[in-house]
């Protein structure tokens, strides 16, 4: 019997297709003038309220990101340069969702987007447009789910975004 659908709380694993080449070790294209093992630094992907935090929302659920309100078509950003791995509407939960690859084993997730205005493979720069804020979240109001995942071997760690935002 096929496993039960993640809940509806950011945790939505890639479709088997694409996951190996998403979540592979193999690192970004090095961001020009950044020195190695220099920390990675972000921007914020929206500015809004944060409605919904990183950790456990009960019933066993887990939130692996943080949900982030703003006003329908709010440009998302990228927080840091990177290569834009995957871009789709068929993870179950995370309505239309971008997933961006940046070097020292960082991944962005952009989840529950209005629109997407980047492609599969494009490289993208560090505040760079790449959706809209949209409407499928849940959260009452428009907003985006957002994650940082570090990987650790082959696996995506999710870490804190308030963690590793500006303040």
């Amino acid at each position: 019997a096929p496993p039960p659908p993640p809940p509806p709380s950011g945790n939505a694993a890639l479709p088997p297709s694409r996951a190996r080449a998403v979540t592979s070790s193999t690192p970004a294209s090095p961001v020009q003038g950044a020195a190695v093992g220099q920390a990675l630094v972000m921007q914020w992907p929206v500015r809004g309220d944060i409605l919904r935090r990183f950790g456990p929302v009960g019933m066993g659920e887990r939130n692996n990101g943080i949900n982030i309100g703003a006003s329908a078509g709010t440009e998302v950003k990228a927080v840091a340069a990177g290569r834009v791995a995957y871009v789709g509407d068929d993870l179950p939960g995370q309505g239309l969702t971008i997933l961006i690859i940046h070097r020292d084993g960082w991944r962005t997730v952009y989840g529950h987007l209005g629109s997407a205005t980047v492609r599969d493979g494009a490289e993208v720069r560090a505040g760079q447009a790449i959706g809209t804020v949209g409407l499928t979240a849940g959260d009452g109001r428009p907003s985006i789910h957002f994650e940082t995942r570090q990987m650790r071997g082959d696996d995506p760690v999710a870490v804190d975004p308030l963690s590793v935002l500006p303040r």
